[in-house]
């Protein structure tokens, strides 16, 4: 066996490339999304998923504030979009879906703003919270399940994005 470095072992680990998105979708002040790394389902029943996600965020805000989140499992389409607008702007200075040239529409089941065209949607209902080191672990059931597109989706691994096929 060859010892690794904890980091470097994590970074080989693959997970989805995700954009969470959450608040009032028609009000460019009141809503927000970042791009999360650490998402994962969590339990069968109830249909349970969880973001780790950092405190400071003006998206972790949102949640707390509505109650509810969408998860976007995004394609490469979007890859772009997610690592430099909605995973290095802070959505409390501006609009990240109008700087990403995205309408957002209003979610189905909970109040929260969908990236339309992306290959899975999650609506989520806010349901618990805990803290785990430097991040917060948001859990939320998932209320209602869509495809926006027939992209394929993409993994991080390796510090890179890939995609599932």
């Amino acid at each position: 066996m060859k010892d690794l470095d904890p980091f470097e072992a994590l970074d080989l680990v693959p997970h989805p490339l995700v954009v969470v998105t959450a608040g009032d979708p028609e009000n460019p002040s009141k809503r927000g999304g970042m791009t999360a790394a650490w998402f994962s389902r969590v339990s069968w029943d109830p249909p349970l998923v969880a973001v780790s996600i950092a405190p400071s965020r003006y998206t972790y805000e949102l949640i707390k504030e509505f109650k509810a989140f969408a998860i976007h499992i995004i394609s490469k389409r979007y890859e772009e979009v997610a690592l430099n607008i909605f995973g290095s702007l802070s959505g409390r200075d501006i609009d990240k879906f109008a700087k990403a040239g995205i309408k957002p529409i209003k979610a189905q089941k909970v109040v929260a703003p969908i990236i339309p065209d992306v290959p899975i949607i999650l609506e989520c209902r806010f349901i618990t919270e805990f803290s785990t080191g430097d991040h917060i672990v948001v859990v939320g059931e998932v209320v209602k399940a869509y495809r926006g597109s027939n992209e394929l989706p993409l993994v991080w691994f390796n510090s890179r994005s890939c995609e599932v096929k």
